[in-house]
């Protein structure tokens, strides 16, 4: 497989900043093309103090017969 640098991949979504110490963060993104994703957890905004990050992620087969109400991008909770 071909590695690629950072600079030469197309960001899906813009990098955020959530305050998920109040209230968990729940997203979810279908992906428009198939390809190799990269989740980026970025802590820089408050580096001194670490965090503790959980997530889950989940490959589904694309279904033509149920499109998703959160398809290209869109978030449940924001």
């Amino acid at each position: 497989m071909e590695q690629i640098s950072v600079g030469e991949m197309l960001q899906v979504l813009p990098s955020e900043r959530y305050n998920a110490h109040l209230v968990p963060e729940d997203n979810c993104l279908t992906c428009p093309e198939p390809g190799v994703y990269v989740l980026c957890f970025d802590n820089s905004y408050s580096f001194i103090q670490s965090k503790k990050v959980s997530y889950k992620v989940e490959v589904l087969p694309p279904d033509e017969q149920m499109p998703s109400p959160h398809s290209r991008g869109e978030r449940r909770l924001q």
